[in-house]
C-alpha cells in the first residue's frame, strides 16, 4: 500500500528516497560518532595531560572522521536522487516513444499513462483527448475530400460528354443547346467551390476587425438580381420583405455566401410551387439585434430530418424524391453562423414549411 502510494507520484518518490538516503547515512555516522567518542575517553584517561601531540592528533582524526561523515551524507542523497529520478522517468520514457510512433498514415492510439506519475497525469490526459480529436477532424475530413471528389467527379464527366458530343454536332441550334447544358454544370460546380473556398477563408479573429455596417434590404435586393440571371423562373416565387433603411454590422462577402447558400437550398430542395419567403425578425423588445428568416415549402422533409439538413452531402433520406446539388448548403451556412457567431435554427411547420433562421445580428 505505501509502496503504491509512493510510486504513484513523482515528487513522493523523491521524497522518500531522500529521506531514505539521509536516514541511512546520519545512522551509520551516529555510530561512527560514537565509537569515536568512546575512543576519546579512554584515550583522555590513559594519556597524560601535557601531552599536546597525541590531542592535536586525536582533533584532526575528529575532523576529517566529521569531513568525510558530510561528503558521505552528500554522495548517498545525490545518488538515491539520481536512481530515483531515472526510475521515475522511465513511464514517460515510454510515453515519448509511443508519441513517436504517431502516424499521419495510422490511426493514433492513446499514450499509455498507466504508471506515469499523478503530476504529469492531466497533461497526458489533454494529450491523450487532442490526439483523439485531431484523429476524429483527420477521418472526417478525409471522407470529405472522398465524398467531394465522388460528387464532382459527375459534373466532369457530364461536362465532357456534352463537349465530346457538341463537337459532332453541325447545326447551330444543337450546339447552342449543348452549350447551355455545359454552362449549367459548370455553373453548379463554381457554386460549390466557392461556398468550399468560403468555408476554408473564413477565419473568426480575421471576420471580427473585418466587420462593417451594411445594408440588409440592399444586399438581399443585389442577391436576387444576381439569381435572375442564372434562375429567373426561381427567382419570381422569391417574396422579400425587408424593413428599409435595417443597418447591421457583418461582414458583406460572408452575408452574402450565407444568403446565397440558403436561396439556392430553397430552389434546389424546396417545393418548386411554394413561395420562398425572405423576413427580417427582431429579437427583444430594443430593437438591438435581429434575425434574417428564409422559408419554403418543402413537402419531404419531416421534423426527424431536420438534425441532418446541416450535414455534408445529406439530400434527404434513402429511397426517398432525388434532388439536385450536393447537400452542401445548410452545412455552408451553419460554418459560416458558427464564425460570424450567429445562430442557426431550424424548424417545420404544421404546413410543412421548412424555416431557416439566422439570429444574432447587431443592429447598426
Amino acid at each position: 500500500m505505501f509502496r503504491e502510494w509512493a510510486g504513484r507520484s513523482l515528487q513522493r518518490r523523491l521524497l522518500v528516497s531522500l529521506l531514505l538516503g539521509v536516514g541511512l547515512s546520519l545512522a551509520a555516522f551516529q555510530i561512527v560518532v560514537d565509537r569515536l567518542v568512546d575512543r576519546y575517553i579512554e584515550r583522555s584517561f590513559s594519556a597524560q595531560a601535557g601531552d599536546v601531540a597525541q590531542r592535536d592528533e586525536l582533533m584532526r582524526e575528529v575532523d576529517i572522521i566529521l569531513l568525510g561523515g558530510v561528503v558521505t551524507v552528500l554522495s548517498v542523497c545525490a545518488l538515491a536522487t539520481v536512481v530515483s529520478v531515472r526510475s521515475g522517468l522511465k513511464p514517460l520514457e515510454r510515453v515519448a516513444s509511443a508519441a513517436q510512433e504517431i502516424s499521419i498514415d495510422q490511426h493514433a492510439r492513446a499514450l499509455p499513462l498507466g504508471d506515469v506519475p499523478a503530476e504529469i497525469q492531466p497533461l497526458g490526459d489533454r494529450f491523450n483527448q487532442l490526439i483523439e480529436r485531431l484523429t476524429e477532424a483527420l477521418e472526417h475530413e478525409r471522407r470529405f475530400g472522398a465524398d467531394l471528389a465522388h460528387e464532382l467527379r459527375t459534373p466532369l464527366a457530364e461536362i465532357r460528354t456534352l463537349g465530346e458530343a457538341g463537337l459532332a454536332r453541325q447545326d447551330v441550334a444543337g450546339l447552342h443547346e449543348f452549350l447551355r447544358q455545359m454552362t449549367a454544370a459548370a455553373v453548379g460546380m463554381q457554386s460549390v467551390i466557392e461556398s468550399l473556398l468560403a468555408v476554408a477563408r473564413a477565419d473568426r479573429a480575421t471576420v471580427e476587425q473585418a466587420l462593417e455596417p451594411m445594408s440588409v434590404g440592399a444586399a438581399v435586393r443585389a442577391r436576387i438580381e444576381r439569381l435572375r440571371i442564372t434562375a429567373p423562373e426561381d427567382c419570381s416565387r422569391i417574396v422579400a420583405r425587408i424593413p428599409d433603411g435595417l443597418w447591421i454590422q457583418s461582414d458583406p462577402r460572408l452575408f452574402d455566401a450565407m444568403l446565397l447558400n440558403l436561396l439556392a437550398n430553397a430552389i434546389q430542395h424546396g417545393d418548386a410551387e411554394a413561395p420562398i419567403e425572405i423576413d427580417w425578425l427582431q429579437e427583444g423588445g430594443g430593437g438591438a439585434s435581429g434575425a434574417l428568416q428564409v422559408r419554403n415549402g418543402a413537402a419531404q422533409l419531416t421534423r426527424e430530418d431536420l438534425p441532418r439538413l446541416t450535414d455534408r452531402f445529406w439530400r434527404g433520406a434513402p429511397g426517398g424524391r432525388a434532388t439536385p446539388g450536393l447537400g452542401l448548403g445548410l452545412w455552408v451556412v451553419g460554418s459560416l453562423c458558427r464564425v460570424l457567431g450567429l445562430t442557426l435554427a431550424l424548424d417545420l411547420d404544421e404546413i410543412r414549411r421548412l424555416s431557416v433562421r439566422l439570429a444574432g445580428f447587431r443592429a447598426v
